[in-house]
């Protein structure tokens, strides 16, 4: 597998998409049941199967990514061959709490940006930093920010400001 399998609900709420998925593979719901009860490890595997198809499709799609903590927001943009990240960290501010960052507020904390060229394909990049607690983004924040680092998306194809 190259993502996880799908949990028994995940599949559950995705019943029309698997019964799709199967009957693309050539497979009707009689010989579904037949296949769970004389051959279930071919069985799982179809949901391994289905299960990576729907992670590969949704990572496909995502473009931004935060992680944010009361000392600490990591926001990521994902191009197609390298991630963006500006973090931004303080010990003097709860940063969950700033509505508005004031210049007395920039003073307080520290910001720095990093490039990364993937090391593993781009969806499986994401997948893991979801597996760690990074959730889906609109890129508001990614995208205030960029400019004030002066990054170089442009270089990037599918540059963040037009996502």
């Amino acid at each position: 597998m190259k993502y996880r399998r799908l949990t028994k609900e995940e599949l559950e709420e995705l019943k029309p998409e698997f019964v799709q998925f199967l009957s693309a593979n050539g497979i009707d719901a009689p010989m579904w049941e037949e296949m769970k009860a004389k051959s279930p490890e071919e069985a799982e595997e179809k949901i391994n199967m289905f299960s990576d198809v729907v992670f590969q499709k949704s990572l496909e799609n995502i473009k931004f990514l935060d992680f944010k903590s009361s000392t600490d927001f990591k926001l990521f943009y994902f191009a197609p061959k390298e991630a963006h990240l500006i973090s931004i960290k303080s010990n003097e501010l709860d940063l969950l709490q700033i509505k508005k960052l004031t210049q007395q507020d920039l003073d307080k904390i520290e910001v720095f940006s990093a490039k990364k060229v993937y090391g593993k394909s781009r969806e499986e990049e994401i997948f893991d930093l979801m597996e760690q607690g990074c959730s889906i983004s609109n890129g508001e924040l990614f995208k205030q920010f960029a400019p004030l680092l002066k990054l170089d998306l442009k270089s990037s194809r599918n540059v963040a400001s037009k996502n």
